[in-house]
């Protein structure tokens, strides 16, 4: 299956670094505070090295690098977002967060233990193997990779992406210029993207949040956002969000989570 494409309007002049930016309109500790509910936690708890350094490639503002380290892990964020970076040092000035492309980082070969890129690949145009080979030469040998990416799932090829088409078909006829922002996968696909470039596949799971939080539904239908409490859902998606959940967590999650080790050479 090709990977469904995602579209947003072209802006006249979008910033160089503006690409993938899900964490505006958050704060960081709000942020942080989204790591407990995510269906991703355990798997990172289980297979993450308690010694060695960890990559979180793409990190925003920072909030799986601030919950890890406070939880003895000892991580380094990267992003491209200057106000990321910025927010996340005004949070907390040590932290080891700095500005960097996710296809060229500062790091020498076989560096980490392990590496973290969550919502990352998915919006590079060309496709996620530039990004996958740079991940692969910063990590160690048999270091493990924590990548997640958005997947194509019942709910989004019934009406998400039918309704995101008609949309765009509509905004086209009155002028309106779209310009890609990403990609959204088939599990198989994205597995066999990791194999290509020389991973081991471990574990692929389903990526979303726990109630009351809610991301897939959430990002895809507005109309069953909460008014009142961002990342939860009103009262008619939060029963359509429990039948789904109870027939499949893979019927309207956000992306599919893959834990996979990097090959010798």
């Amino acid at each position: 299956m090709q990977p469904y494409t995602i579209y947003r309007v072209l802006e006249a002049a979008p910033a160089p670094d503006s690409h993938g930016q899900c964490w505006v309109g958050e704060d960081v500790a709000e942020s942080i505070g989204l790591c407990e509910y995510q269906t991703i936690l355990p798997y990172l708890m289980t297979f993450l090295p308690r010694e060695g350094r960890i990559l979180e490639s793409g990190c925003g503002l920072g909030r799986w690098v601030f919950y890890l380290r406070q939880r003895g892990f000892d991580v380094t964020g990267i992003d491209l977002a200057r106000r990321a970076v910025h927010m996340a040092k005004a949070y907390d000035p040590s932290a080891p967060i700095l500005r960097a492309d996710v296809l060229h980082t500062p790091f020498p070969d076989h560096c980490f233990a392990a590496a973290i890129s969550l919502g990352v690949v998915e919006h590079f145009e060309e496709g996620p193997q530039a990004a996958l080979a740079e991940l692969r030469r910063v990590l160690k040998p048999g270091g493990n990779l924590f990548i997640s990416v958005p997947v194509q799932t019942f709910l989004r090829r019934a009406i998400s992406h039918p309704l995101k088409d008609l949309y765009r078909w509509y905004r086209r006829r009155q002028g309106v210029a779209f310009a890609f922002d990403e990609y959204r996968f088939s599990c198989r696909a994205f597995e066999r993207d990791l194999t290509a470039a020389r991973f081991e596949v471990l574990a692929v799971v389903a990526d979303d949040f726990l109630p009351p939080k809610n991301l897939g539904l959430y990002a895809d239908l507005r109309f069953l956002q909460s008014r009142r409490t961002r990342w939860e859902l009103n009262r008619f998606g939060k029963a359509l969000a429990a039948v789904l959940r109870s027939i499949s967590p893979w019927a309207a999650c956000a992306g599919a989570h893959c834990v996979a080790r990097r090959l010798p050479d």
